[in-house]
Order: C-alpha cells, then structure tokens, then sequence
C-alpha cells in the first residue's frame, strides 16, 4: 500500500513536469514574473484565437499591435480632420513652469504645480494650472489679463516635469510633458522608468533607452493603455512581437504610444524552466517523505525494543 501510494504520489507530481508554461498540474511558478506570460510556447507568438477561447473575458481587450496600428490610424486621420493633435501634453501635478508676459517683468513668475493644480498670480488670485495644455493656460491668461492690461502675450515655458528633477537628462525630457510613460518588468532603463511624453515615443524609442536582458520574453511585451480616446473605452493590452519587426521588417509592432502608457517587458519563461523548477519541487516533496519514512521506520524500532 505505501508502494502504491508513493508511486502515484510521484506520478501526479512529474506529470506537471514539463507542461507548457503556466498550464501545469500541480506545480506553479515561484514568482509573479515567471507567470506573466499568455502560455504560448517559448520562440513563437501569442495564439490570440486559443487565448480568447480559454478566457473570452479577453476579447477586445488583449489585440496585436497590427490590430491597434488599424485603430491608430482611424483616429489619426479623424484628429488631422479636425486639425487638432490625437494625444495632448496636459500640466502635470509636481510640473515646474515659468509663466511670462512680454514687457511685463514684474508679472514673470516660476511655479511647482502643487497637489491642489491651483497657483497664486498677480491681478488674478487662484489660476487653475494642472490638467490644462500649454495653449489652455496661455489663452485663460490672456483673456483674463486683459481686463488689466493692452493686449497681453504671453509665454508659457516648462522647465522641469515630475521624476525629472535635475539638467542631466536629455533636452526632450527637460522641456515637455511629464513622466507619461512608464517601463516595467525585467527591462531595465537607463535613465528613468518614468519616462516624458512628446507625442513622438514609440515603442522601440523607449526600449532603446533601456537595456533587455537574455532572458526577456520579445514576443510578448505589452503595453496596456488607458485612454479616454479609445474605441471601446476601456483598458487594452496590446501585444509586440519584436521578432517580428526585426526579422520580418513588420514595422506595425512600433507603436506610436500615448500618455499613460504602461511598458511591459514579461520575462521568458520556457518549458525547460518549468521542467527543472518542477523537479526541484517534487525533488523536496520525494525528500521529505524519504524522511519521514526514516522517521517512521526508526520509531516502530524503537518501540519493538522496549517491548
């Protein structure tokens, strides 16, 4: 009876080893990271149809970048007809900006926005900053300080975004929008995870100012946005294949990316990994009840003696 049961004991726990990944048996992976992958075998790309058939929760809301770069461009041609920008850099909270009136140097003032987004001016009290664009500020200056003075111009500068705090970065860090896009999972930047938007990020623009390292799943790095301007109104991932850009010119896997953007480099994670954290597993399970049969074995000695 012990044989029988050790033996399937044994048996239900190898036949997790070596399942593809995160769809084992008995065994799980040690860390979130490890498990951040769709499942997809290690060197080909996501099966988008598999995933929506096993959680249709997803569809529409896990799409290729070729999907996304279709939309993209629908929204672009309505945004160009409309003759404004698809993606605005709009004040952030912690965002240090020097407000100018020409011929006026006594109405030149530098402000951090503080957590209210509201500041003091002269003439005008409270002036609302945060959430605004640089062309909103600038127009509610000029037509509220035109009660007081003869067509007023006026300049808005930014000096400093949030996470930026010091000259050293790049000069497109130091003059536009704030920390917008942010780099997350085994990428490591080279600057700042935060990283400024400037309506020209692209996918490859941002992973070419970090480092990836061996072990980084390319086929699946993601980029889950939150987007007012979105068709569906909702959060998207969006999955970039880089072995595709790269080894098939597929440029689409570039995407342009928005403010909010969340970057996500998964870490690859392989069958051969499973199989050997799998075995470590069961190898501590085997060595337990090894144990504990010792255990047993040298008890029941020891009562016969003292019978």
């Amino acid at each position: 009876m012990k044989t029988w049961t050790s033996t399937a004991v044994i048996g239900l726990l190898l036949a997790g080893c070596g399942t593809a990944p995160n769809q084992r048996v008995v065994t799980r992976t040690s860390t979130y990271m490890k498990a951040m992958t769709f499942g997809s075998a290690v060197g080909y790309p996501v099966d988008f149809a598999e995933l929506e058939r096993r959680y249709p929760e997803l569809k529409g809301i896990v799409i290729s970048a070729p999907q996304w770069v279709e939309e993209y461009e629908k929204l672009r041609k309505e945004a160009d007809e409309r003759g404004t920008p698809l993606y605005e850099y709009r004040i952030p909270f912690g965002a240090n900006l020097t407000i100018e009136v020409t011929g006026e140097k006594d109405l030149t003032r530098t402000y951090t926005v503080p957590p209210s987004g509201f500041v003091h001016y002269p003439y005008l009290s409270k002036l609302k900053v945060a959430g605004l664009t640089i062309d909103e500020l600038k127009d509610q200056l000029q037509r509220d300080l035109a009660v007081y003075l003869k067509k007023p111009e006026v300049l808005i500068h930014i000096n400093v975004t949030p996470y930026q705090p010091n000259q050293l970065q790049p000069f497109y860090q130091q003059t536009f929008g704030g920390a917008d896009i942010i780099l997350m999972g085994v990428a490591q930047s080279r600057f700042f995870s935060n990283i400024a938007f400037t309506g020209k990020e692209t996918l490859l623009g941002v992973l070419g100012n970090a480092v990836l390292p061996d072990n980084a799943e390319w086929r699946q790095i993601r980029v889950i946005r939150r987007d007012s301007k979105d068709p569906l109104r909702k959060s998207r991932v969006i999955i970039c294949d880089l072995w595709d850009y790269f080894a098939k010119a597929d440029v689409r896997q570039d995407i342009p990316l928005a403010p909010g953007d969340v970057v996500f480099v998964p870490q690859r994670w392989s069958v051969d990994d499973q199989f050997w954290e799998d075995w470590s597993y069961v190898k501590n399970i085997l060595d337990n009840v090894t144990y504990l049969g010792t255990f047993r074995d040298s008890i029941k000695a020891g009562g016969s003696l003292r019978n």
